[in-house]
């Protein structure tokens, strides 16, 4: 597992279980198995041209993917990432202030931090909450996706913390907008394995860390 990036997202390395380690790392792979054969599968059009492919990434968070995609050469023709203001706001300006990643992004690329925005031509990050389904059409135009071309959409351990019905109106609303499309679904499954019950201590741990910080405040 290599990734040349994800050091200009954390402040400081965290040791993890190494149950832990093994999750993320069979959760990566697992992933970008996928992912490569979805960007190195062919496709031509009638003129024997070789069909464009995108990506669109809901509840993108600090994902590196598409910088080490464009780093390998395989970047699709579009790759896309949304996610709450907040957090595309902070991958913004890390965008803006590291050359490392800004240089991947395209000279010609316009970046707002206040909007939590980078528009370039092969690479957007825009703000939405993807449970707003109004919000996620708007997304289609912004982001100049074409919902007929080839689509890979990611939903990385998101939608396990929505309620049913969001699930249902964000997997039906891909369904019906994107005519070829791949869903990939990654969510915890098993809270009762060695992996679940450490993943659990760990939400338990952030939340009891958020009640303290609620109540002294």
């Amino acid at each position: 597992m290599k990734d040349e990036y994800v050091h200009l997202f954390v402040r400081r390395p965290v040791k993890r279980a190494p149950i832990i380690n093994r999750g993320y790392y069979a959760r990566w792979v697992a992933l970008r198995k996928l992912l490569l054969q979805f960007l190195k599968s062919e496709r031509h059009n009638n003129d024997n041209i070789q069909t464009k492919k995108q990506i669109l990434s809901l509840g993108a968070g600090f994902d590196t993917t598409y910088f080490q995609l464009v780093n390998e050469g395989i970047a699709p023709h579009l790759y896309v990432e949304v996610d709450f203001k907040e957090v595309t706001s902070k991958k913004a300006a890390l965008v803006e202030r590291y050359s490392l990643l800004r240089d991947k992004v395209g000279p010609e690329a316009s970046i707002s931090i206040e909007r939590g925005e980078v528009l370039s031509d092969h690479y957007k990050l825009l703000s939405a909450d993807i449970r707003d389904i109004q919000k996620l059409d708007s997304i289609i135009g912004l982001a100049h996706l074409d919902p007929s071309l080839p689509t890979f959409i990611i939903a990385e351990c998101v939608l396990i913390y929505l309620d049913p019905d969001s699930t249902h109106a964000i997997v039906g609303w891909a369904a019906k907008k994107f005519s070829t499309a791949v869903f990939f679904l990654y969510e915890q499954i098993h809270p009762d394995d060695a992996f679940g019950e450490q993943m659990i201590k760990n939400l338990e741990g952030i939340i009891n860390y958020l009640i303290i910080m609620i109540v002294f405040f």
